[in-house]
């Protein structure tokens, strides 16, 4: 069965109809050498369930042109298919302007398994205004549902709002998304109680209704929609965090026998959500001190870096304290990010301190060390090397930024994973496929030796082969002379 790769994730279908809307024709067969023009006809050829339409990078008009309460958006025809495009170059214009009925809407999906993969939705409202008008899901009155998954959404509606869906509630979720909008979102006219939000974010505000989770409003965004003022990967949020974040440079490293490797990286958020100093179990959070009832260990380990709740020292004891979290059983970490105490308690940051591991909670290992000015309301990224399981991790402050008290609003904890896949062959496939997001060199491999490039010229700098018979790798870079 046919498959498609998005990052490391592999996605299997029975079929898979490619596009292309600059050399495609809807009197191809829609292979990926004979791609269709349109997303409409694609969509007419699908299964009832278990096909993908990949669309090439380009801009691809799929406004729907039905009744005056059904027109404008990405219509599935009730199918269970998914839609696939290209990251940050796949464009779906959904432009109301080219037709005359009451509404126009961005997603019409119908069926629960529908799917719409990085693709960004270019959605024109024309001269309406009205939330039922304008809503992003709308299928003429019955429910839609789906889902769209790092998805972008330009909207330019004046009203911009979830759903309108007189027959029940809409069951649509949006996982990683982003939406540009003109102005904060009002309330649906119906169905938005069942719209789903998780790790999403918006240059405004988000409306109250639906299921939100790890949702930012007020977002800043670069010309890329890379977040500017919040940490994306951090948080997890936005169009570039998730399984299927937004990735650009693809890398494929050659062995000196040559062997084809890529490299596949994941990075995993230890979610504490601690509600006590010892729940939820098995965890239990404890610090050298804390200031008062509320300013327990355990706040900076509850999840919250929104309000201003945070782990607090006395003044007595704002000098080579700690505060550290049991996982109970050993687990390994090698990136830890602090967040910032609020502008007027910048302060309280650390400055010098180190990120300690232990096995017993007797002798404690230096992880990483830091000293450096923390007093502005930035997040504190450590990422260190650690090949080493640990139950205890600490925080040792030994000096903050200048307050009478230290503290630390929160604390997360993660694991950052390289391993090196061996391909069978270089060629476009599988560079398209499996060409690696990023190249780490600071990551042991168990590969001996191996050379990123073997041939060289005058206008280009050559990479030298290192040849260990002991580990970790090294890799040393040179000029040829």
């Amino acid at each position: 069965m046919p498959t498609i790769m998005i990052n490391s994730q592999q996605l299997t279908f029975n079929n898979i109809y490619y596009v292309d809307s600059i050399n495609g024709s809807d009197q191809n067969n829609g292979s990926d050498d004979s791609p269709f023009l349109t997303v409409n006809y694609a969509v007419s050829r699908c299964a009832t369930s278990g096909d993908a339409i990949y669309a090439n990078k380009g801009t691809h008009d799929v406004t729907r042109l039905a009744g005056t309460y059904d027109s404008g958006g990405l219509w599935d025809d009730s199918k269970a298919i998914s839609f696939i495009g290209v990251k940050g170059q796949t464009i779906f214009v959904c432009d109301g302007s080219k037709h005359s009925g009451r509404d126009t809407h961005c997603i019409m999906f119908r069926n629960a398994g529908t799917k719409a993969y990085q693709i960004t939705f270019d959605f024109r409202v024309g001269n309406r205004a009205i939330n039922y008008s304008t809503s992003i899901c709308g299928a003429g009155g019955p429910v839609t549902r789906g889902e769209l998954i790092n998805c972008l959404f330009k909207v330019d509606s004046p009203s911009p709002s979830f759903s309108y869906s007189n027959d029940g509630t809409t069951t649509t979720k949006f996982t990683n998304c982003v939406f540009d909008v003109k102005a904060n979102f009002v309330g649906s006219y119906t169905g938005g109680p069942g719209i789903t939000l998780e790790n999403c974010i918006t240059n405004f505000t988000f409306h109250t209704e639906g299921t939100k989770t790890n949702t930012f409003d007020k977002g800043s965004f670069d010309s890329k929609y890379h977040i500017t003022n919040f940490d994306e990967v951090a948080l997890n949020v936005g169009i570039y965090s998730g399984k299927y974040g937004w990735t650009f440079d693809k890398i494929l490293l050659q062995h000196n026998n040559n062997k084809i490797y890529t490299i596949e990286s994941s990075e995993n958020w230890y979610q504490t959500k601690m509600t006590s100093n010892i729940a939820p179990a098995p965890l239990v959070a404890s610090a050298s001190s804390f200031h008062s009832s509320g300013y327990e260990a355990y706040k900076a380990f509850n999840g919250d870096h929104i309000t201003d709740n945070y782990w607090c020292t006395t003044s007595a004891d704002s000098k080579n304290c700690w505060l550290m979290l049991d996982f109970n059983v050993p687990k390994r970490f090698n990136k830890v990010v602090l967040k910032s105490m609020i502008t007027s308690r910048v302060g309280y940051n650390p400055k010098e301190f180190k990120i300690q591991g232990s096995k017993d909670n007797l002798v404690f290992k230096d992880l990483a060390t830091v000293n450096e000015e923390w007093n502005t309301e930035t997040d504190r990224i450590i990422n260190f090397h650690n090949s080493t399981k640990y139950r205890y991790y600490k925080i040792f402050i030994i000096s903050n930024n200048g307050a009478s008290w230290s503290g630390i609003r929160e604390a997360q904890f993660y694991e950052r994973k390289d391993k090196l896949i061996n391909l069978p062959s270089a060629n476009q496939a599988n560079f398209k496929k499996y060409g690696g997001s990023n190249l780490r060199l600071d990551t042991i491999f168990p590969i001996i030796s191996f050379a990123l490039q073997d041939k060289f010229s005058k206008n280009e700098e050559g990479l030298w082969v290192v040849t260990l018979d002991k580990k970790p790798l090294a890799i040393e870079f040179g000029n040829k002379e």
